[in-house]
């Protein structure tokens, strides 16, 4: 057999050979080349319909894949948002419901415009993972919950080739987390006469709709770890305070604003007296309404709070009594006389907190405070417009057990407003965890808004909304993810928003709501977790 050499150099050689014997032989003739081309009809059309099809699949790949991952992405959002709910709704049995509310399906709170979803799978679970983390479960009381979505999407140019839906879908698993860290926690809430503005966003008046509000939160903690104080601020007596308890309608005996002491470790009611001689007289006050509670539900797992718990008839929630009669409903909390001062009331918080702590070790301290930042206590010293009028405050003439005073530091009638920064600061510094909710609070600086900060204090020309903003924990540090803005209630100002998803959250008991499930922390498990 004759042998091929295969060198560059011999090929060269062999192709010119071939190639001079062809044209050799056809010469005189066409060209070869000009032959094989020599027919070009239809050519075009067949390349062109090859090209089409190949083109509508890269337009199919491209768009509608395309559009097919964007939807499995909301999709995705839509199921960690409805896992996470359901989860944190455990022990209680409605978690189907809760979590059907939050998922895109139609009808639900995270529906989506752009496909439609069937009614999402909740299973329940018993997960030894987190049954290891300390929260037990069994088939009737489980631990996690996983929710899958499916949708049926309409394609763009993948009809062409016979595939006209597309089937998407998406899973999350969510457990209620580790066993929570115990709380205890002091809601702060402005009782003062703006509160009963009605809130035509709520249908309520404003002191009702935060009430709502905390009785959703009451609804979300845990009975058997966390305890809860009610704290109002402006204080008022300690003989009439049970007024916001006893479900009676009456309201509670106003005193001027007194100045607990910004390092104390236990709460203690401070007196104040009045008047001369025989017509002096002493009484005692407080911004506490309740002491640290745990009666608000009689479980974790009970789903209403209960009748007989003095916190829960504070936040409306009980039997009023009437004529000797118990009747349903219960009027909570009233509206006390007197103006916007909220540095006394933290500091109070924090020295029932700090004693509560050290009670039982191993607590977070908790502060929420709702209000719209606006503080103007007035003085019956002369000296400027915010100071004359009501005697809101004790003045340095007084003859209360503290005075305020106008240096600007606590305890002062100048710059009250940052006053309530430097309380809540003081409190963040000894470990708690402080979130604000400004309800409506002004955005501006002006002789109606922080109208004694423009004249002096720590924080000169600050705005109620910025004084909520820096009260709430990381705020300085650019954490925004405890501060909330109900702009949209009756006289809010849109220029006072919260940041990123919170944003969205407005309504007090979303908010409310909000806070809870960032207290008790359900969090997303990979869906494989045994």
């Amino acid at each position: 057999m004759k042998s091929f050499d295969a060198s560059p150099c011999k090929l060269a050689s062999a192709f010119r050979n071939a190639y001079s014997a062809v044209l050799s032989r056809n010469r005189g003739r066409q060209p070869l080349s000009r032959h094989l081309v020599a027919n070009e009809d239809g050519q075009a059309l067949v390349w062109m319909a090859f090209l089409v099809v190949i083109f509508l699949g890269i337009c199919a790949l491209t768009v509608d894949v395309a559009n097919a991952m964007l939807v499995k992405r909301q999709m995705q959002a839509s199921c960690d948002a409805a896992a996470m709910a359901a989860a944190q709704t455990l022990p209680a049995t409605n978690y189907a419901a809760v979590g059907q509310s939050f998922s895109s399906a139609k009808g639900a709170m995270n529906e989506h415009a752009n496909y439609s979803v069937s009614t999402p799978t909740i299973t329940p679970l018993c997960l030894s993972t987190v049954a290891a983390w300390g929260v037990p479960c069994s088939s009737t009381n489980p631990n996690a919950v996983s929710v899958r979505e499916t949708a049926s999407i309409k394609t763009f140019f993948a009809g062409i080739v016979g595939m006209n839906t597309m089937t998407v879908s998406a899973v999350a698993t969510a457990a209620h987390g580790a066993k929570p860290k115990p709380y205890n926690v002091a809601i702060i809430l402005d009782t003062t006469p703006s509160m009963d503005y009605p809130d035509n966003d709520c249908g309520k008046t404003q002191l009702q709709c935060a009430t709502d509000g905390a009785q959703q939160l009451l609804s979300g903690l845990a009975p058997s770890l966390d305890n809860v104080s009610l704290f109002t601020f402006p204080n008022v007596t300690t003989t009439s305070v049970s007024s916001d308890t006893d479900c009676s309608g009456n309201t509670p005996t106003v005193g001027p604003y007194t100045f607990p002491s910004a390092t104390a470790t236990s709460l203690s009611n401070m007196s104040y007296t009045s008047g001369s001689g025989k017509s002096q007289s002493t009484v005692r006050l407080t911004y506490q309404v309740t002491g640290f509670l745990n009666d608000y539900r009689t479980s974790d797992s009970a789903t209403s709070l209960s009748t007989s718990s003095s916190l829960s008839n504070a936040v409306g929630v009980g039997n009023s009594v009437k004529n000797g009669k118990h009747q349903r409903g219960c009027s909570g909390i009233q509206t006390s006389n007197g103006n916007t001062y909220y540095a006394g009331a933290i500091y109070a918080a924090q020295a029932a907190l700090l004693a509560k702590q050290a009670a039982n070790p191993g607590t977070q301290n908790v502060i929420v405070l709702l209000s719209d930042g606006n503080a103007t206590a007035k003085v019956t010293t002369p000296g400027g417009s915010f100071q004359t009028g009501v005697n809101d405050m004790v003045s340095s003439s007084g003859q209360s057990t503290s005075y305020a005073t106008s240096s600007g530091a606590y305890p002062s009638w100048v710059g009250q407003c940052g006053q309530g920064v430097d309380a809540a600061n003081y409190a963040k510094g000894q470990g708690t965890v402080v979130y604000t909710i400004a309800y409506g609070s002004p955005a501006t600086s002006s002789w109606q808004n922080c109208a004694s900060d423009r004249v002096g204090g720590n924080h000169p020309n600050i705005t109620p909304c910025q004084a909520m903003q820096q009260m709430s924990s990381g705020w300085s540090s650019g954490d925004n993810s405890h501060f909330y803005s109900d702009f949209n209630m009756t006289g809010g100002d849109t220029g006072c928003q919260a940041s990123g998803s919170l944003n969205g959250v407005t309504a007090l008991d979303d908010i409310f709501k909000s806070i809870q499930i960032g207290l008790t922390g359900a969090r997303l498990l990979p869906n494989e977790t045994p």
